[in-house]
């Protein structure tokens, strides 16, 4: 059984460039398991993950391919709640979207995906859009 945790944020593009690229790999979509992680900024009961596009967008390209999905939410920090996650499920593989940035930019800025890279034990897919 393959565990894939695919976290996304709210870009619609990124999320479904992430589904691409996992429907792309050479899986048994039967052996494999997709848990979509949205992660919110703050805690909200009314929040729900399913309602948003991205996710609904990730979720019907890997549903379509034949692949058994789940989603997942949680609040506050990404990076750690990401890490949490991918230890609570067992995560074989972290997919993440990035941006293209410069140096510059992710010294000011930050990046969720450079951190996530950086602090996890676990192998890390990075999509990459301009």
């Amino acid at each position: 059984m393959t565990t894939i945790l695919l976290a996304v944020d709210t870009d619609v593009e990124r999320a479904k460039k992430q589904a691409k690229t996992i429907t792309s790999l050479p899986l048994q979509n039967e052996d494999t398991h997709i848990s979509v992680l949205h992660v919110f900024r703050t805690d909200d009961d009314r929040a729900d993950a399913k309602n948003l596009k991205s996710v609904k967008a990730a979720l019907d390209d890997l549903e379509a391919a034949g692949f058994a999905v789940e989603v997942e939410q949680l609040s506050g920090d990404a990076v750690q709640s990401i890490l949490e996650m991918s230890e609570r499920i067992d995560a074989d593989i972290i997919s993440l979207a990035g941006r293209k940035r410069s140096p510059a930019g992710k010294a000011l800025f930050g990046s969720v995906s450079q951190e996530v890279l950086l602090k996890s034990e676990r192998p890390v897919l990075i999509e990459t859009t301009d």
